[in-house]
């Protein structure tokens, strides 16, 4: 039986300490829907833009049937340390237009929040692609330019790897546990936040095939050990 935790206790201890003083920061949020037959968690993740790298702050996964609880999630991102702010709250509108339409009410003038709705099309440099093939193929490359920083875990090593490029798309099953690539869509929603409207980062088409062409090893972020607990949780 699941146990409730208080909302503070969800974020690792410390969690603010690392983020840098300098720097922009995004935030995606994935929100669970149901999947196959079983409730797949939702993901939120925090990434600070530090000169041309991307870095993974927080990412934290959780299933929970109360929206409020992830409104205050959400809400517990605004407070950075350094005098921070979020640039762009981004989150997946697909399946919960009303849930992302009442988090930007509820966040007006606190935070920008857009939602995203991965079945729309878009022409980005010239090319036209879904929106859910536009996020992809950013997660992608920006990984594969050695630009985007990930905690060494294992369970969000899993969470990545389940994630395949088919026809210019990116699918995911879902796992014994429910998760289907939930933290893989929170990140390249809070990439997608920092980079709209302009940035450095690039989407194009990418050839077919997993996501493992890269070993993890090459994915650490170097403040990882020293978080004092994991942020993989359950309601």
């Amino acid at each position: 039986m699941s146990r409730g935790i208080p909302i503070n206790e969800v974020f690792p201890t410390g969690w603010r300490g690392y983020f840098a003083p300098a720097g922009r920061v995004g935030v995606g949020v994935d929100v669970a829907t149901t999947t196959k037959g079983k409730s797949n968690p939702s993901s939120i993740a925090i990434v600070q833009e530090v000169g041309l790298d991307f870095i993974a702050r927080l990412i934290i996964r959780f299933k929970t049937n109360n929206p409020e609880v992830t409104y205050r999630l959400v809400e517990q991102c605004l407070d950075l340390p350094h005098g921070l702010r979020i640039r762009r709250i981004c989150i997946d509108a697909t399946s919960e237009r009303f849930f992302s339409a009442d988090l930007k009410a509820k966040l007006s003038g606190r935070a920008v929040v857009e939602p995203v709705v991965s079945s729309e099309s878009i022409e980005y440099l010239g090319q036209k692609m879904s929106v859910k093939s536009y996020l992809g193929n950013l997660f992608v490359n920006t990984i594969d330019d050695g630009h985007l920083w990930l905690p060494s875990e294992s369970w969000l090593e899993k969470d990545i790897r389940s994630v395949k490029s088919e026809r210019g798309s990116f699918e995911a099953d879902v796992d014994e546990d429910g998760n289907h690539a939930d933290c893989f869509d929170s990140i390249k929603l809070a990439l997608h936040a920092l980079i709209t409207n302009g940035g450095p980062a690039e989407a194009s088409a990418v050839s077919v095939g997993g996501l493992s062409r890269r070993p993890i090893e090459n994915w650490n972020n170097p403040y990882a050990q020293q978080f004092e607990r994991k942020a993989n949780v359950h309601y």
